[in-house]
């Protein structure tokens, strides 16, 4: 599968066509090791240029399917393919971070937050740092990321289109699941409503058992061998975080 973006308007002329990298689900849900996460691999995009509107026949005036296609776009009403969204502290050791804002109001360590978070979303930065990232999503089980504009506007065409939007954002949270805490899964794709999300699921799991790893788990699935795989995964990589540092105020783990 590849997603292509390029102009909205078919009168315009044509810009050059952007790639994002689509990832296969197989490769995007492979298994955690118990350790920190490593580099990332190299991605390979897909891609396939998508066809130039051909010039109008005098003795016709029908659209193309790209035009089609480009047309339903720019007339999407019910998304801003713009959605300003703020930029969020997302850095784990700062005190005014976005994980120690939403861990304090849903009382769920932001740690443990920040954990399910690299064992969903991890990424490598240009500076060598390896952390979350918001920009990505599944669709039709593949996994599609890119910069925030470049995603944003892949989930809009994937959402006109019907296709079935399924992981989004930095947490990954299963939208058909979770329809009813946001209708529009672009709205997902802003870290604080994501996060924020994800925070209720987790703490929603870890009340419904005593057995931390399973309750933990029970954000990926509630199949328990699942489950337990899972939770033992994001609980390595709390403790290898808890043990590199503690943010201030948060001295175990918690989901009240």
């Amino acid at each position: 599968m590849s997603l292509h973006i390029g102009t909205l308007h078919p009168d315009t002329p044509a810009a050059p066509v952007r790639t994002l990298a689509v990832v296969p689900a197989s490769l995007a849900r492979a298994a955690v090791p118990p350790s920190l996460p490593a580099k990332l691999a190299p991605v390979t995009a897909i891609a396939a240029p998508i066809p130039a509107s051909e010039p109008a026949d005098s003795q016709s005036t029908r659209s193309t399917p790209a035009e089609t296609g480009h047309r339903l776009l720019s007339d999407v009403s019910t998304m801003d393919l713009m959605m300003p969204v703020e930029e969020p502290d997302l850095d784990i050791t700062s005190r005014q971070s976005l994980w120690s804002e939403v861990g304090k109001a849903s009382g769920v360590d932001p740690l443990l937050l920040y954990s399910v978070a690299l064992v969903e979303s991890k990424a490598l930065y240009p500076d060598g740092k390896v952390a979350p990232t918001p920009w990505l999503f599944r669709v039709n089980d593949h996994l599609v990321r890119g910069d925030r504009h470049d995603v944003q506007l892949a989930m809009a065409a994937a959402s006109q289109f019907g296709s079935a939007v399924q992981d989004v954002g930095i947490m990954q949270v299963y939208y058909p699941m979770h329809r009813d805490a946001v209708r529009d899964p672009l709205a997902l794709l802003n870290p604080r409503t994501n996060i924020t999300v994800a925070a209720k699921i987790l703490r929603d799991g870890m009340h419904e058992t005593s057995d931390r790893v399973l309750g933990v788990g029970y954000y990926h699935s509630h199949t328990p061998a699942l489950a337990r795989d899972y939770g033992a995964a994001v609980l390595t990589v709390y403790q290898r975080l808890k043990a590199i540092h503690r943010p201030v105020g948060h001295a175990q783990i918690v989901a009240r």
